[in-house]
């Protein structure tokens, strides 16, 4: 069982990271997030381009919140599956957007931007999460 809260650690380290909105890997999901709805007010106005916006809506917005709702908890192994379940919602998020540029809601230059985020969120928290797995094993 562990003792101390990620917080509690993280305090004694002297790190900055207070809450979760100070997690880069947060603001970065975050940030993808937002831009996943900007995109997808332009998206047409037919049942296919609406099931496609809400699952991508869905999905983006799932791994801030999961980030978010990881970080709150009592310990490192509740923390590791909460960003797990994130790491799988950016990839959900990597397919929607890669079927929305396939038919045409997305333009090839903001296709390959979300892309790259989505890449760079999901090797943060694989980085992340397999650290936080090292240290499991290690107690």
């Amino acid at each position: 069982m562990e003792m101390n809260t990620r917080r509690e650690q993280t305090e004694r380290r002297g790190s900055s990271i207070k809450t979760y909105r100070d997690l880069i890997v947060w603001q970065k999901a975050h940030t993808l997030a937002k831009q996943v709805i900007i995109v997808c007010r332009s998206f047409p106005n037919n049942d296919e381009a609406r099931i496609i916006k809400r699952q991508l809506i869905r999905s983006a917005t799932s791994t801030p919140a999961n980030i978010a709702e990881g970080f709150g908890g009592q310990s490192n192994s509740s923390y590791r599956n909460f960003l797990i379940i994130a790491r799988r919602s950016v990839n959900e998020t990597d397919y929607w957007i890669f079927l929305a540029h396939d038919l045409g809601y997305i333009k090839d230059e903001d296709c390959q931007q979300f892309a790259g985020n989505c890449r760079e969120v999901i090797m943060i928290l694989s980085r992340i999460i397999n650290k936080l797995g090292r240290k499991a094993s290690k107690s």
